[in-house]
């Protein structure tokens, strides 16, 4: 609670970056551009109804993770063994500095992490069907707004849904197993289904997500031809010649590994993406990469070491204070450019840890792949959700050697924490026998 409130004081009513400003301006507004998550929008939106400004949202984001820790907690076998690993947990910039912005990662991590957590509680409290069903419902809600909160969060799914069907198949007959995972795959897709669909009907319908898309496939197309430079762009100089031309002369220079924004410098080039018939960037990127997969793999392996363990940490967005957006959006709002005496502390101390392991997603990696060995090792049905944790912040790291357009810190931030939260499980419930691992198991099951 101590760490929780001090974050909170230093960062209230919350750090706000380019994106922060422009998402709270969709929520305030009520309609919501699919470029940026439209749930975040949403909520953005709700709590500004009710106290204007980002206050209340943050609280909303930091008490998901609070609510997480405090379920892997609340059985902690050694109160002095959680506080030596929750001490420099809260000295790292990752909660110090990073829960207290208002970034869409930050959501998706905390969402995600409360959703494994429930699933934990749901095996802990297995013997009671309604507290079981209860927290199940919680893992499913959590899980959903993660989806929701990023494009690949949907990578989630399917290992929670997996996770709970081991657990289940351990405390009840193994066909249960198979039920309550895809039941609970089934529901959860139900939500995330029914809230696009709501969130649809206030959005530009998808247009800002598919000029992301259109301008990701073009970065990776312009990636190719720097390395192959007579590539033959053949659907391209069919349908969309302008773009062919462009990204040989405008875009090849301006490439760069570690951002896409660059490719905006040329205004010839964006038009010509833009003007394109439908279809016909993507054809040609299908049919570049199916004739020359090794090559996509060569473009894409620097793009991806960029966000994975990035030759320059500065130009990756490490250390985001104050408050900063478009001049004519952020007075809109009643907000003002700020860089605050606790903002600048924060920045300095944020500093230190430039260049060192806490601001390594390789060493959260390393930490994440331990931790779930250890957890399989001990092996109680709690661990393994937790276990299932790791599992998916590894797979979520991995989307980014396709999906990656930049190399910003805080993508892989869901990684950093879910190491952490391994850890606190790890210390949280001691190490016991396996034969005490299974706490509870149905009549039906005895045989």
């Amino acid at each position: 609670m101590l760490g929780f409130g001090l974050l909170l004081a230093l960062n209230w009513p919350g750090q706000m970056s380019y994106d922060s400003v422009v998402q709270l301006a969709d929520g305030r507004s009520g309609h919501y551009d699919s470029w940026h998550p439209p749930v975040m929008a949403w909520l953005l939106g709700l709590f500004d109804g009710l106290l204007p400004g980002t206050g209340l949202y943050l609280i909303f984001v930091a008490l998901l993770l609070l609510g997480a820790w405090l379920l892997l907690l609340r059985r902690a076998g050694s109160g002095l063994a959680v506080s030596i690993v929750l001490l420099p947990i809260f000295l790292t910039p990752q909660l110090l500095l990073y829960q207290g912005t208002i970034w869409k990662d930050v959501l998706f991590a905390n969402a995600g992490i409360a959703g494994f957590a429930a699933l934990c509680a749901a095996a802990q409290d297995w013997p009671s069907p309604t507290r079981r069903h209860a927290w199940l419902g919680v893992a499913a809600l959590g899980l959903a707004l993660a989806a929701l909160a990023r494009q690949n969060g949907i990578l989630l799914l399917p290992v929670a849904a997996v996770a709970l069907g081991l657990i289940a198949a351990r405390l009840e007959p193994l066909r249960a197993g198979w039920r309550y995972g895809l039941g609970f795959l089934a529901a959860s897709l139900v939500v995330i289904g029914s809230a696009n669909f709501a969130l649809s009907l206030r959005s530009d319908h998808g247009q800002g997500a598919a000029n992301q898309i259109r301008l990701a496939q073009t970065y990776d197309l312009t990636g190719m031809l720097r390395l192959a430079p007579s590539l033959p762009l053949a659907r391209l100089e069919e349908q969309a010649p302008a773009l062919a031309a462009a990204i040989r002369k405008e875009g090849v220079p301006l490439y760069s590994p570690h951002l896409m924004d660059t490719l905006e410098n040329s205004s010839v080039l964006t038009d010509a993406i833009y003007r394109a018939p439908p279809g016909a960037i993507f054809a040609q990127w299908r049919a570049l990469i199916a004739a020359h997969p090794l090559l996509y793999l060569r473009m894409r392996l620097p793009v991806f070491g960029w966000v994975l363990a990035p030759p320059d940490l500065l130009l990756c967005h490490p250390d985001v204070v104050g408050v900063d957006g478009p001049p004519d959006t952020v007075k809109r709002l009643g907000l003002a450019p700020r860089i605050r005496a606790q903002d600048r502390w924060l920045y300095r101390y944020v500093a230190h840890f430039f260049r060192t392991p806490v601001l390594s997603h390789i060493f959260y990696g390393a930490l994440a792949l331990l931790a779930l060995v250890l957890l399989v090792l001990r092996g109680t049905t709690a661990d393994i959700a937790v276990a299932g944790l790791e599992i998916a912040a590894l797979l979520f790291a991995a989307s980014f050697f396709v999906v990656s357009v930049a190399c910003d810190y805080r993508y892989l931030y869901f990684l950093d924490l879910a190491a952490m939260t391994g850890w606190l499980q790890l210390v949280a419930g001691g190490w016991r026998g396996r034969a005490s691992h299974v706490p509870f198991r149905t009549k039906n099951a005895a045989g």
